[in-house]
């Protein structure tokens, strides 16, 4: 990493933790209590003569030897920089509670409104903490540590590290004070929208990611020797069919529910879970993995079974692409193969009635039952979609094309993407970089 780049990057991260820090402050402020991570140093701080920032900066420096415990010569070398960043938040954190020492709410409801605007602030600076991708701070580090040393998903652990500062403070409180004090229905609150405003925002953020690579990626067009079809597709509009009948054509590989049994072969998960879970997330599924930031810091090895099953499909995705030329149908392919300038992306949609049409066809629903799972399905895709890729799924500018079947009949739309696979000669830009 160039020496401009890694300098871009620290600075991302330092003022990252200054977001974060405002948003302490003002959950401070708030006097209802504030999210897990800062619950002991502030309830030491209330009846000791150190301040909350220093006491946070004893917290991290604890962390750290807790993951120098834990990880002992697997302790990766740039994490001892989380000693210094320990020292730049703590830092931050008195400073920030000076400067906002004007901004009292009054009433319960501004008090309720600070810890939800925190919560807020706090988010956008974790999102740019993370975003800079050179380092973690020692909260974060510890529960990695925790979760690589236990195997277990880093959703899981951070849930009980939450609770278990939570008892912690509680023990202070009571130990110092007789009573519960700096613990309250704002640390709940906080612990809850955190990570939900993490959700939120980190789809926006996409462009500090393309800001601090902007010199590592090349522009580029497509190639027009296209080998691979990806077919992404509204449930009842025929994607399916359109690229099994284009696959025969070509002479290509087809893979669909094909992914299903290889995915099964290669990351030990049951087929049973694969076909409950591939392609699939509730609105309830994302909320909570949005609260409990399950894939936000968590790296390959400490995945929950959800984002396993990610991983794994989309490395057989890339592996299929590589073998042979092929159409893949669905499975976030279009994201997977995003770079792969051989690959040519579709989207296929319909009118309502067209699917409704077909579903009652194919499966012999009547059309209220067609109708719900049209939109049940399409919801749930809609919703892994965005999890995984932080984009809009279905955007037309996403795909390199965008057919509607009810409008050019399935005849028609396998034709058309023969006809650009075959000639090759219609360039599209790399959406990618784009």
């Amino acid at each position: 990493m160039k020496t401009k780049e890694l300098t871009e990057r620290y600075i991302t991260l330092v003022i990252g933790l200054f977001f974060m820090s405002i948003g302490i402050a003002m959950s401070i402020h708030a006097n209802l209590g504030i999210t897990p991570i800062s619950c002991p140093p502030y309830v030491l701080s209330l009846g000791l003569s150190p301040t909350v920032g220093q006491f946070t900066i004893i917290m991290h420096v604890l962390m750290i030897l807790a993951q120098l415990v834990l990880l002992g010569k697997d302790f990766p070398r740039l994490q001892y920089m989380q000693l210094a960043m320990a020292f730049v938040f703590g830092f931050f954190i008195d400073l920030s509670v000076w400067l906002t020492s004007s901004l009292i709410p009054n009433s319960y409801a501004m008090r309720v409104i600070y810890i939800i605007l925190g919560s807020a602030i706090l988010a956008f600076g974790i999102v740019l903490e993370v975003g800079a991708k050179v380092m973690l701070i020692a909260g974060e580090g510890l529960m990695l540590a925790i979760a690589k040393v236990f195997k277990k998903p880093f959703g899981k652990i951070k849930i009980v590290f939450d609770c278990s500062l939570i008892l912690i403070s509680l023990i202070f409180s009571l130990f110092m004070f007789g009573e519960i004090k700096g613990v309250r229905e704002g640390t709940i609150i906080s612990a809850l929208l955190v990570g939900f405003f993490v959700g939120r925002i980190q789809p926006y953020m996409t462009w500090l990611d393309d800001l601090l690579n902007r010199n590592n990626k090349k522009q580029t067009k497509k190639s027009t020797a296209y080998s691979v079809v990806t077919i992404s597709r509204r449930f009842g509009s025929g994607g399916h069919e359109i690229g099994k009948r284009l696959a025969e054509r070509l002479g290509w590989d087809f893979y669909d529910r094909d992914l299903i049994n290889m995915t099964v072969e290669k990351s030990g998960l049951t087929t049973t879970f694969v076909e409950q879970h591939e392609q699939k997330l509730s609105s309830s599924q994302t909320l909570w993995r949005h609260i409990t930031m399950d894939n936000f810091v968590a790296p390959e090895e400490n995945l929950s079974p959800d984002d396993c099953l990610f991983v794994e499909q989309s490395k057989i995705i890339r592996h299929v692409a590589q073998e042979k030329p092929c159409v893949i149908v669905g499975r976030l392919a279009d994201y997977v193969l995003g770079n792969d300038h051989r690959a040519l992306h579709v989207f296929v949609t319909s009118t309502l009635q067209f699917a409704v049409e077909r579903i009652v066809s194919q499966y012999n629903y009547d059309t209220e039952k067609a109708t719900l799972e049209i939109a049940r399905i399409n919801k749930l895709r809609s919703n892994h979609y965005k999890y995984y890729t932080h984009r809009k799924w279905g955007n037309p500018g996403l795909y390199d094309l965008y057919i509607e079947s009810s409008s050019i009949g399935i005849d028609m739309a396998v034709d058309t993407i023969e006809k650009i696979v075959r000639n090759g000669k219609i360039m599209f830009p790399n959406k990618a970089d784009s």
